[in-house]
């Protein structure tokens, strides 16, 4: 069994402990509703990034924070005169050690941010300088392939809103639906993904497409089909693809689509119908029991936390499908697990 299959099957354990265990959740949400930032920072890279975006949405969709991504070397290199009153920055990262994360959030902080981290190593460099730390309990991680961190993040994203809308009598529901989770993620390993890996096992290059919370896991998707198996997959949004990317779409050429509930999903399924007529190699994951799925879904209580359920069968299918290609999903060959950056 590879680590990354095993690091994935114990994902939904994990996401258990942090339902059991919210506390730091709890107290930083408590810190942000007695004096609610008017701006949210991310700063993040590789899945990091693609967690932080997931993260950006929900508090822009749920709460109403404007929330944006900040580039690392415009802090940490061109040292801008931001004006950052009212400003809270969530730097994620799995080792919280890379040199230009830690100068950026100290360079925020600078401005007037108080930031936190959330982090999935103990004493690390990056929480020793923020104001607060949420330490993510995925474990040691040995896949080169980030798995559990990263559903760590987005589960600890879907934490701080929900629990931040309770607190705020917005009353989404998230948070009560957060609780059916962990065993919504456990199904997902009883779901079948064959045709990904029929079709996929062949391909050089393909577009992954999600839209508003699934961009993210699009995102995360194609940075994994790079890393363990050498496919060129670039991720974009269903809306923004007809600029131009979609011209490189003809037959037979594959696409993948995440398609959770929500007000995103009925462009996602039209742009899906418009590519198979097309001839293109079309796969769509959406919830169990929408006529679109070819790849099924495990639907969730809440349409935001889809993603995670949708991003656990991608992993699982993932890791098969480098397999199939004769590479190992643990040890991409030009990669390693911690990767710092100046």
């Amino acid at each position: 069994m590879s680590l990354m299959l095993n690091e994935t099957r114990s994902i939904p354990a994990m996401l258990q402990r942090m339902l059991d265990d919210d506390s730091a959740i709890q107290a930083l949400v408590a810190q942000l509703a007695d004096d609610l930032p008017d701006l949210m920072i991310t700063v993040a890279r590789g899945s990091s990034d693609h967690a932080a975006a997931f993260f950006a949405h929900a508090m822009m969709s749920q709460i109403g924070i404007p929330s944006l991504s900040i580039a690392l070397s415009l802090v940490s290199l061109h040292t801008p005169p931001l004006r950052l009153k009212k400003c809270w920055v969530a730097a994620l990262s799995q080792s919280g050690k890379s040199p230009d994360l830690i100068a950026s959030v100290r360079y925020l902080q600078e401005r007037g941010a108080t930031a936190t981290a959330f982090v999935n190593t103990a004493d690390s460099a990056l929480a020793q300088v923020t104001d607060s730390e949420i330490l993510l309990p995925a474990g040691l991680e040995q896949s080169v392939a980030a798995t559990k961190s990263y559903v760590a993040m987005l589960m600890a994203a879907a934490q701080t809103v929900g629990y931040l809308g309770d607190r705020l009598g917005i009353n989404s529901g998230l948070s009560a639906a957060l609780k059916q989770l962990p065993g919504q993620v456990a199904e997902v390993q009883n779901e079948d993904w064959s045709l990904a890996i029929s079709t996929l096992v062949q391909t050089e290059k393909m577009i992954v497409i999600g839209r508003g919370p699934a961009l993210p896991i699009a995102q995360e998707a194609a940075l994994k089909l790079k890393e363990t198996s050498g496919i060129q997959a670039e991720a974009f949004s269903s809306a923004e693809v007809k600029h131009g990317p979609m011209e490189i779409i003809e037959e037979g050429y594959p696409v993948l689509l995440f398609a959770p509930s929500g007000p995103e999903q009925a462009g996602t399924l039209v742009f899906a119908e418009e590519m198979r007529a097309r001839g293109a190699q079309v796969l769509v994951v959406a919830p169990r029991g929408n006529p679109a799925a070819n790849l099924p879904s495990v639907p969730t209580d809440d349409p935001l936390l889809e993603p995670l359920t949708m991003i656990q069968g991608f992993y699982l299918m993932a890791q098969a499908l480098a397999e199939a290609r004769g590479r190992n999903p643990d040890q991409p060959r030009f990669l390693k697990k911690v990767t710092e950056t100046r």
